[in-house]
């Protein structure tokens, strides 16, 4: 009964290398993820109060991609949820799925501090130059664009650059 039990472990355990050798496994590569399906991308850290920005990184090329920012964006504020409505020449029109959030319970300053910071992330994608937010009005806030010219007086800091 002994020798039974051994031959089935030999079996199992031949059957589960399946004749693969050490060297053969260190070959493995991982597959390889495209960026644009996985990356957060945040330019810009911000002090709407204070209306400073900090540059906390540079991207090597212009990113013509709106995903990669408004995933930044919600990661940053998982409270409000930014997707992408449309985009028309040079204009990107975002929407906010929990704007109640927003406009009637962050405050003045939340509202602000919120819409500032993805206003300069958005306006770093390549070719936008006006951020049209629509959503629900409320007390703290409402709908509106944002350009670069909102910024022009904003005291700015660089504090890390990549690429």
């Amino acid at each position: 009964m002994m020798r039974f039990v051994t031959a089935i472990c030999l079996l199992l355990l031949l059957a589960c290398n399946n004749g693969t050798s050490e060297k053969e496994e260190m070959k493995f590569t991982p597959p390889v993820a495209q960026w644009f399906e996985t990356d957060t991308v945040v330019v810009w850290n911000c002090d709407a109060a204070t209306e400073q920005r900090t540059r906390i990184f540079s991207p090597a090329d212009s990113v013509p991609l709106v995903q990669p920012f408004l995933n930044g964006i919600n990661k940053t504020w998982p409270e409000v949820q930014l997707v992408k409505k449309e985009q028309r020449q040079d204009t990107l029109v975002v929407t906010i799925l929990n704007s109640e959030w927003l406009s009637n319970r962050s405050g003045n300053t939340g509202a602000e501090q919120y819409l500032a910071f993805a206003a300069l992330n958005l306006l770093e994608i390549k070719g936008i130059k006006v951020v049209q937010f629509d959503f629900q009005p409320g007390v703290h806030a409402r709908p509106g664009t944002w350009t670069v010219a909102d910024f022009t007086d904003w005291k700015t800091d660089t504090v890390h650059q990549t690429k």
